[in-house]
């Protein structure tokens, strides 16, 4: 996977699935990379989507920071967001 670079990332809309309390992020660098993450916020735990490897990988220490912070600030400042009264198993592909 290459290297997130979270001085440009800017998360397009959010996906907040009620009943597990995760929400599915897609968010761009000024690159133009897309970027995916998924984030359990009953637990805290962030995953970032490594399409070459098709699996989620865990983000830990500052990465995991980074993207929460990101996240809090993309939601308290009307980024998309679109609310689904399920699970993110029930979307897993």
């Amino acid at each position: 996977m290459c290297p997130i670079k979270f001085e440009g990332l800017n998360f397009d809309h959010l996906v907040e699935f009620t009943k597990d309390s995760t929400v599915f992020a897609a968010a761009r660098e000024d690159t133009g990379n897309l970027r995916l993450f998924l984030i359990h916020q009953s637990t805290g735990d962030v995953y970032t989507r490594n399409g070459r490897a098709e699996s989620w990988e865990q983000l830990y220490g500052g990465a995991r920071y980074s993207i929460i912070a990101r996240f809090l600030h993309a939601r308290n400042n009307n980024a998309p967001v679109f609310k689904i009264n399920g699970t993110s198993e029930e979307y897993a592909a």
